[in-house]
């Protein structure tokens, strides 16, 4: 590697030994003169005058060869003297940044360009670590460059960042070599040149060179697709028959080998073609449809709805586009069959289209007909399972208004058999038997609504009448337990539309299950049942049944809402099941949070009723 540091210093030594060297030359002459002049005394008179002449031409010739040899050695020395300066400028002068550092790398000589790089004076450098100027992030790099320099001894190459003085940062490329001094110790000759521009000037290239390939990329796949296009164009040009009958070939194929009906109609409800599974359907086949009004397979009441067939079709198949919606349909014997229908509109020739597709749903119907009764016998044997587990209870509500009934009529008959009838007392007591007797009543009528087998009949009422309408039914219970009832219920709830009965059922299985997990509290404990009706964040009501008992064991929470699941002994397992596929059936989620020895909570929620109005004094 070309340094001009180490030149420098040659050059200080070839100096220095010039120095020397004319020195020891003028004390060589000056002792031989001076040997000369001490033998002069004796031999000079007894030398002849010719010996004499030759000896002074001896001299005056050594003379000036010295003189010669001193003028050749000042004309060496300016010489080096003016190549030292030079040097020296390009040295200190060059953009390059020149270190000589030890083998620990500790810098030792710096020219202006590494110290203006580093930030620091030369004299400030001497004796500090060039490692301190490293950028953090690549000190290891650095550390891995100074141990290849001085175990492999070969040059080596390094780009890195280095923080200046001044808390400025470089990027800086290094090239170093390890060299031997004048005492024979190693030592690191290092250029250091900024490269910070060209990296960045690089980094603009690359981005450069990819938003140029992005472009022609772009351009190649522009050009690749309209080549293509133009292949393909040129293609249906020369085999556009061919492909227009293979076309109509695979649709008609998949037209008619669909199993769910496929009818177009034009503006005007024109039939222009059906295929082969509309017989299946309206048991008409597609002949005798195509030609024909669409409202031929329309019921008549959506006929009387809209006698001008052209507005109905503008006004209604726009809803139809893109979505699924549930029609009726007009077979050819006249029954009315269930659909789902979707429309997509097309234009061809600059005519509008309108492509039906229908399917028949009356085996979905028949099977949701079929789960709506299975639920309502599932919840119908659930509920008569509840009227058994909650008999006794329900038996002591009854027994009391009957036992009033008796009381009075006792009394009725003493006040008749003293013979001191007043009648005023006797119809105040005859009110009383008449109240308890409406009262036995309208409990035993309502068990009897409860229980009994019905069809599901839904109807818009307030969660909260049927939140207390539960609760009274199982208040002998909570009396008997030792329960007390907390309501929480949220005024201003709106309407929902369900089957009384059954989101009764599921509250008082809430109920039943809360009351059963008092049963192993001890009696010392405070039994508390809490009851909350709320609006939550999705705008659905929602019913929540808190209670402080023992709550459910981590390993049967996964288990509780699965059909035959219980604790109970005498339980079936269908409860909270039958419970979930309610709340499911009216569009809700029912779910529980539990804590051991915390209690449980269970939850479900309910839409609202379209267009329903809040009670302020539900």
């Amino acid at each position: 590697m070309n340094l001009i540091n180490p030149l420098i210093d040659k050059d200080d030594k070839l100096q220095e030994t010039a120095e020397n060297l004319m020195n020891k030359h003028r004390e060589d002459i000056r002792k031989k003169a001076e040997i000369m002049l001490g033998k002069t005394e004796t031999d000079i008179a007894r030398m002849s005058t010719e010996v004499i002449q030759k000896l002074l031409f001896e001299f005056q010739v050594h003379q000036i060869e010295l003189e010669l040899q001193n003028e050749e050695l000042n004309r060496a020395h300016r010489e080096l003297s003016i190549s030292r300066d030079r040097y020296a400028q390009l040295f200190n002068l060059s953009p390059l940044g020149y270190l000589t550092l030890n083998i620990k790398g500790s810098i030792l000589n710096a020219n202006l360009a590494a110290a203006t790089l580093l930030g620091c004076s030369k004299e400030k450098l001497i004796n500090r670590k060039l490692g301190e100027f490293i950028n953090p992030a690549d000190q290891n790099i650095f550390y891995f460059f100074l141990r290849d320099l001085t175990t492999k001894q070969s040059d080596q190459t390094l780009e890195a960042r280095i923080i200046n003085a001044d808390k400025l940062s470089s990027d800086i490329e290094c090239h170093a070599s390890v060299r031997y001094n004048e005492y024979n110790k190693p030592e690191i000759w290092l250029t250091m040149n900024d490269i910070t521009e060209r990296n960045k000037a690089k980094a603009t290239i690359v981005a450069l060179n990819a938003q140029l390939e992005e472009k022609i990329l772009a351009q190649t796949q522009d050009l690749t697709v309209a080549n293509t296009q133009l292949k393909c164009n040129i293609d249906e040009l020369n085999y556009s028959k061919q492909q227009i009958r293979e076309r109509e070939a695979r649709l008609n194929s998949i037209f008619n080998a669909s199993v769910e009906g496929i009818i177009t109609i034009d503006t005007a409800g024109t039939i222009i073609s059906a295929n082969a599974a509309i017989k299946s359907i309206f048991d008409y086949f597609p002949d005798e449809l195509i030609g024909q009004s669409i409202s031929k397979l329309m019921p008549i009441p959506e006929k009387k709805q809209f006698p001008n067939f052209k507005n109905f079709l503008q006004s209604q198949i726009p809803e139809f586009i893109s979505q699924v919606r549930e029609v009726e349909g007009l077979r050819k014997d006249g029954s009315v069959v269930p659909l789902d229908l979707s429309v997509a509109e097309f234009t061809m020739d600059e005519e509008r289209y309108f492509t039906g597709v229908i399917r028949d749903v009356s085996s979905r119907k028949l099977q949701a007909k079929l789960d709506k009764d299975h639920l309502e016998a599932l919840a119908h044997v659930t509920r008569l399972g509840l009227m058994g587990e909650m008999a006794s209870g329900i038996a002591h509500e009854v027994n009391q208004p009957l036992a009033a009934i008796s009381s009075y009529t006792q009394a009725c008959v003493n006040l008749i058999s003293a013979g001191t009838l007043d009648l005023r007392q006797l119809t105040k007591i005859l009110e009383k038997t008449h109240n308890e007797a409406i009262r036995a009543g309208q409990i035993i009528h309502r068990m009897r609504e409860f229980v009994k087998s019905r069809k599901i009949y839904r109807s818009k009422v307030y969660v909260n009448a049927l939140v207390k309408d539960a609760v009274s039914l199982c208040s002998s219970d909570f009396k008997q337990s030792n329960i007390k009832v907390q309501y929480e219920l949220a005024k201003k709830l709106p309407l929902i539309n369900v089957d009384k009965v059954q989101i009764e059922q599921v509250i008082l299985n809430l109920l039943r299950n809360s009351i059963e997990a008092f049963k192993d509290l001890p009696p010392s404990l405070e039994r508390k049942l809490t009851i909350r009706t709320y609006l939550n964040d999705n705008d659905y009501v929602e019913v929540a049944v808190k209670d402080n008992g023992k709550g459910i064991a981590e390993s049967e929470r996964s288990k509780v809402l699965t059909p035959f699941f219980t604790t109970k002994t005498s339980g079936m397992g269908m409860g909270l099941s039958i419970s979930r596929s309610i709340v499911e059936a009216h569009q809700g989620v029912l779910y529980f949070n539990t804590r051991q020895k915390k209690g449980s909570t269970f939850y479900f929620t309910l839409p609202p009723a379209q267009n329903a109005e809040s009670n302020d004094d539900e």
